[in-house]
């Protein structure tokens, strides 16, 4: 009775992202796989691959670059079609249909909060665009296969062992499948709220992010906005926030466009509707152009995607908005980092 009382508990916008993320997995993965089976591919790889023709090798050329992108045409026209999605509705591959990172978001909250390791804290934007920059330039430079850190590979290959598939169980104990599933049980069954693969490691979800918060100023594109005449600096959706997108400016709730993958909790969470995923406000089109005698005209919410000021950013004048300054120099040194870490993982399958 406890488990169908929460199920009930469970807003209709989340039980949607479930159901969602539930059919893009039957879809994509595992015995069935239908969609794969289209385009004659039985994964996530070859001509669906979204993460591998944008990589740079040494000496690439305009033609070994098309190449790459015939060799990965569904995938290329599929990473088209999530970036469109997002500049207008916001993250909706990310946040409701991706069946990796939903898997992952689902085995972390069936899990007790005991078990689990608080990721949102750390500086995302760097370390984030420090693995994507590493992911472009360096790995291919240092002859790493993308391939050897993927999670669209793992889980596939996962289901594929569950159901006593040989090719699953010879790549999960293989050295590549074991640091993979590493980093599936770390970053994801185990993180808290289990998108901490999606918000450092994705490289899908890096070029998203930025997607997503360039369209944040477009007249016509959703994303989580913030009233902050509404926000009573409860905190409630900052720490319900699955990407540790939200943070407290001044007892303001911000929302990072970069991090935020639109999955609606914090609006869900927030008992004073100070969030919603709406467009930027109309106040001409909503403004009367003659007021009743004696009737009050309660002002539209300024519904705000990007309002940052104080140390990290400014607000421009005129309304506009720069987004929070980023140190690049840390995406830089994260960027080192995560090189010799991958030498050191490199080295150990040798």
């Amino acid at each position: 009775m406890q488990v169908i009382d929460k199920v009930k508990a469970i807003p209709k916008v989340q039980k949607f992202r479930y159901i969602m993320i539930f059919l893009a997995s039957a879809s994509l993965l595992g015995p069935l796989a239908f969609l794969p089976q289209l385009v004659g591919s039985d994964d996530l790889c070859g001509t669906l691959c979204m993460r591998r023709f944008y990589l740079y090798f040494p000496g690439m050329t305009w033609d070994d670059f098309f190449v790459h992108v015939n060799a990965a045409a569904v995938g290329v026209m599929a990473f088209g079609i999530i970036l469109l999605t997002t500049l207008i509705f916001g993250r909706m591959w990310c946040g409701y249909l991706c069946p990796v990172g939903g898997l992952a978001e689902l085995s972390s909250r069936m899990l007790n909060d005991r078990w689990k390791i608080e990721f949102r804290s750390l500086p995302q934007v760097q370390i984030r665009y420090g693995y994507f920059g590493f992911f472009l330039v360096a790995m291919p430079a240092l002859g790493i296969s993308a391939c050897s850190l993927c999670n669209f590979i793992t889980i596939p290959r996962l289901i594929e062992a569950m159901s006593g598939e040989y090719r699953g169980m010879v790549f999960l104990v293989s050295s590549v499948g074991l640091v993979n599933l590493g980093l599936l049980l770390l970053l994801g069954v185990f993180a808290s709220k289990g998108r901490a693969y999606c918000q450092f490691m994705c490289p899908i979800g890096a070029a998203d992010g930025l997607v997503n918060r360039i369209g944040a100023n477009l007249p016509f594109a959703h994303r989580i906005r913030i009233a902050k005449e509404r926000c009573t600096g409860c905190n409630v959706c900052a720490r319900n926030c699955m990407c540790g997108a939200i943070k407290m400016v001044d007892k303001i709730a911000v929302v990072d466009q970069v991090s935020c993958m639109s999955c609606h909790e914090c609006v869900d969470v927030c008992d004073w509707n100070a969030l919603a995923w709406t467009t930027p406000p109309r106040h001409k089109i909503n403004e009367p152009k003659r007021i009743k005698k004696n009737t009050e005209i309660l002002p539209v919410p300024d519904w705000q995607a990007v309002h940052f000021h104080g140390g990290g950013a400014v607000t421009q004048e005129g309304g506009a908005t720069k987004g929070p300054a980023v140190s690049w120099m840390s995406v830089f040194n994260a960027m080192i980092l995560l090189t010799v870490v991958s030498i050191v993982i490199v080295g150990s399958f040798l």
